[in-house]
């Protein structure tokens, strides 16, 4: 799973892919750089350091300036931009459906939705019910629709401390449930389900309200985020 990476980062590993350090180490300095991203050098200087640090950059200091490559990490950053990209200009009038099972949790879900509640409201504008249905997705075709899903930008739940704990980041993606009832399908950093299982939460408890038992087939419609309102 791949968290959104900084705007400015990903855009400097941007125009230093268009200057060649896709394929070769270039010689580059910070004043160039600046010049390149419209910044001061002392800003181009912080991006530099921050993309050695996330280490999506090589960087060797040399007398002319500094020699760059970019890493393969830091092509990957630079690969989910265009996938996100690509799908945003996708055309989305053909939805993105996935079909799969109602499954018993593992018992969680009640105490995580429970600390995360304020932080699930603000970020989906709705209280979730204190547990996640759990779904179990089988074939091909609806698992390749949870990748398509994954592609698409989330929304991101960012990580907090509760009582001297630190829970990390969560993200969400909107779907509607059978058709009938806003969801959100929620991804943690940290999980012991496997992919194929997909945690969800509503402002409702949704085996109740719709009646569901373990077996049970249900579909999830994903709604793209500017059609989210």
């Amino acid at each position: 799973m791949n968290l959104p990476i900084d705007p400015e980062l990903w855009f400097t590993l941007y125009v230093l892919a268009q200057q060649g350090a896709v394929h070769r180490s270039i010689t580059i300095t910070t004043s160039d750089l600046g010049e390149l991203l419209n910044i001061s050098q002392q800003t181009a200087s912080r991006r530099i350091s921050a993309c050695v640090e996330k280490e999506y950059i090589e960087r060797i200091h040399s007398a002319n300036g500094m020699q760059v490559k970019i890493t393969q990490q830091g092509q990957l950053v630079l690969k989910n931009v265009l996938k996100g990209l690509e799908l945003a200009f996708t055309e989305t009038e053909r939805k993105v459906i996935i079909n799969g099972k109602v499954v018993q949790g593992i018992g969680e879900g009640a105490y995580y939705v429970e600390i995360y509640a304020p932080h699930f409201q603000k970020v989906l504008g709705f209280r979730p019910y204190p547990g996640t249905l759990n779904v179990q997705v089988q074939d091909n075709e609806s698992k390749m629709a949870v990748k398509k899903m994954r592609q698409g930008p989330p929304l991101i739940v960012k990580g907090f401390s509760h009582k001297g704990r630190t829970f990390g980041d969560v993200i969400c993606y909107r779907v509607k449930i059978n058709s009938k009832i806003d969801a959100a399908v929620v991804v943690a950093q940290r999980t012991h389900h496997s992919e194929n299982i997909l945690e969800i939460i509503a402002p409702v408890n949704l085996r109740d309200e719709l009646g569901l038992n373990d077996g049970d087939q249900i579909t999830l419609t994903v709604i793209p985020p500017h059609l989210a309102e």
